[in-house]
Formats: structure tokens, C-alpha cells, sequence
């Protein structure tokens, strides 16, 4: 029991809570925020049975939510319950407790008994220094690599100033690239969670992730060689100006095999005619990546390769990470870094 205990009551949320929670994200994080007007997005992104994947702070004497901490699972694997902060806000309009969102973000290990808990989109200047500062986590900014299509004449969606083509890697090994179109198909040949990793990511999470999200399709894909499937790579197609590019999303499993799909993404452009494909990272080899022939943006780059596409915003964007381990990866799929940003009510 401390100061903030005898204020607040530190609890995980409840179903019960949905409205009042949806209307807090509404009053102090943004007015007329997604997750405040679309009831369904909300579920999907924290409900789960009767309880809602947030810790609150409920002020005792007014019963008045005064700050969130939401956060998703990455496995149910006892043991591995790694877990990415999302949404982390306490009402600057009331007089609360100085760090009580940091009291918040502490308090989250303890409700839900999780290994680690992982920042992905923190943002620098704010929620950054609190987690490396106070609670000693450690962070880094994640590479964009990207892979332009040589065969595009006039690029509308990056901003190509400076080409960069590099040639990529013979295959050495044969390698095959097959697309699942369930996770019944990806469980029967792949052993999801094989390996521990961090952080780990089960069938249940990857099931949920990207073959039930409610309003984007994700395109899974498997690297086969003759020993069978040694990684995947989820990719969602995105548009603006009326391209198309495709953008990787998640990447589980053997790093290494990576460096051989130069030829496949190559083919994957032409068919479609994408601008690029692009991929968030941190934690992999950069000389994989670039025997793929992916070139790495840089700080200051005269290219521009987009990241915001809800609404379109032709600029760089740096995305922060936050984690407890060496050898933690992170990818643009991860945490609430590929959420749609726009209501649209539904009919």
C-alpha cells in the first residue's frame, strides 16, 4: 500500500468499463479518436472474455477514471506472457499524483504475471525518456528498410530523389515461398512457437493478429526449403495516389533465410506493379537484409518512404522501441503500429 493506493484504486479493467474508458480516450488522449467511436475496433484491439487489456487508475473519491495503461498480448503461453503498452494517458486536467503513469506502467507486471512488457511507436520525447530514465528499460530506433521497383517510371507514393537499386543475393539454398490461407494451413506445416524468442508470439496471437483482424486482409507467407517451412512474413498492401506499394509487417523465425527472398519480392512487384516494398525492423542483421536487396533509409535520407497512410503523409517517420532483453526484435506489425487511425461508421 502506498500514496497512490490510497488515492486510487490500481486495477485491470472490466468490461464494464468499455464505455467509460472509450470516453476518457476521448476527453484527454484525442477527440473523436478511433478507439473512442468504434466500438468493435476497441473490442478487438483489448477485450478479451469479461476483462479489457488496460490498468486504471480510479480516483476513490470521485469514481473517476484518471489515467490508462492498455496494453495486447503477444502469446497465452504460460511463462511467455510478453505483452506491448499501447494507450498510456492519465488526465493532465486533474490534480493527480506526479508519475502516476509510471505507477501505472509498473503495476502492469504484477495484474498480469507478464515476462515483458514492450514499447513499439514510443513516442521520443515523451513516454521515451520515462521508460529508459525511470523505468530502466532499454531503447532504440527501428531501421526502414525499403526495395524500389525498378520498372516504375514516375514514383507517387515514396519520393525518389536519389535511386538506390541494390542487386540481390543468388539463392543458395531452394527456396520456396507459399501463402496461407488460414492458420489450420500454417499450423500443419509450421511450428508456431518452436522456439522461444522476445518476444514470443504463439498460434493464438498470430491466428488473432492477421487472420481475424476485422478490417485489414494480411497476406501470410511461408519460407519453405526441402526441410520445410523455416520462417513466415506477414505483408499488407496499402495505397495512396493511386499506387499501391507492399509493406512487411511481422517476421517469425530464422532470420538468415531472409536474405534469400531478393528474387521473390522482385516477382511480387512486377506481378502487381507495387512502387516498393518496405520493412520496420530492429533486430535483425543488416547484411541479411541487404543480400535481399533492401536499402536502409538513413537519418536525413533525400528519399521519402512513407509510413503514415491513414491519412497519407509523404515524410519520413523514426518509430522509437522500448524492451527489457537483449535480442528483443520488433516489427512494423507489432503493438498498435498498424491500427486503422480513421472512423468510418458502419452502416
Amino acid at each position: 500500500m502506498n500514496k497512490f493506493d490510497e488515492r486510487y484504486e490500481i486495477r485491470l479493467a472490466l468490461y464494464q468499463d468499455t464505455e467509460a474508458i472509450m470516453a476518457f480516450i476521448d476527453a484527454y488522449w484525442k477527440k473523436g479518436h478511433i478507439l473512442a467511436k468504434d466500438r468493435e475496433l476497441f473490442e478487438y484491439e483489448f477485450v478479451e472474455g469479461k476483462n479489457v487489456h488496460m490498468v486504471l487508475a480510479v480516483e476513490r473519491k470521485t469514481n473517476s477514471i484518471q489515467g490508462i495503461f492498455g496494453f495486447s498480448y503477444c502469446s497465452h503461453c504460460a511463462g511467455k506472457r510478453d505483452l506491448w503498452g499501447s494507450l498510456w494517458k492519465i488526465n493532465e486536467q486533474h490534480d493527480n499524483i506526479p508519475f502516476l503513469g509510471v505507477e501505472l506502467a509498473k503495476r502492469v507486471y504484477a495484474l498480469t504475471g507478464c515476462r515483458m512488457c514492450l514499447g513499439n511507436g514510443v513516442n521520443p520525447k515523451t513516454a521515451l525518456p520515462l521508460r529508459k530514465r525511470v523505468l530502466k528499460d532499454k531503447t532504440g530506433k527501428m531501421e526502414h528498410y525499403y526495395c524500389l521497383n525498378p520498372s516504375i517510371k514516375e514514383y507517387r507514393v515514396c519520393k525518389i530523389t536519389e535511386p538506390q537499386y541494390l542487386p540481390f543475393k543468388g539463392q543458395d539454398r531452394l527456396l520456396e515461398v507459399i501463402e496461407f490461407g488460414s492458420m489450420e494451413e500454417l499450423t500443419e506445416v509450421f511450428d508456431v512457437g518452436g522456439e522461444d524468442a522476445y518476444p514470443f508470439k504463439d498460434a493464438w496471437y498470430i491466428e488473432k493478429r492477421f487472420f481475424n483482424h476485422p478490417y485489414y486482409k494480411y497476406h501470410v507467407f511461408g519460407l519453405r526449403e526441402e526441410t520445410g517451412i523455416k520462417a513466415i512474413v506477414v505483408c499488407r498492401v496499402v495505397g495512396a495516389r493511386g499506387a499501391q506499394v507492399l509493406r512487411i509487417m511481422d517476421y517469425i523465425g530464422e532470420h538468415q533465410i531472409f536474405a534469400e527472398t531478393g528474387r521473390f519480392w522482385r516477382q511480387k512487384m512486377e506481378e502487381a506493379k507495387y512502387e516498393y516494398v518496405d520493412f520496420y525492423e530492429f533486430g535483425m542483421d543488416s547484411e541479411i537484409l541487404g543480400e535481399a536487396g533492401f536499402v536502409c533509409r538513413k537519418d536525413g535520407d533525400a528519399n521519402i518512404i512513407p509510413n503514415y497512410f491513414e491519412p497519407f503523409l509523404q515524410e519520413n517517420v523514426d518509430i522509437w522501441v522500448s524492451y527489457q532483453y537483449d535480442g528483443t526484435t520488433f516489427f512494423k506489425g507489432d503493438a498498435d503500429q498498424d491500427r486503422p487511425n480513421t472512423y468510418v461508421p458502419r452502416k
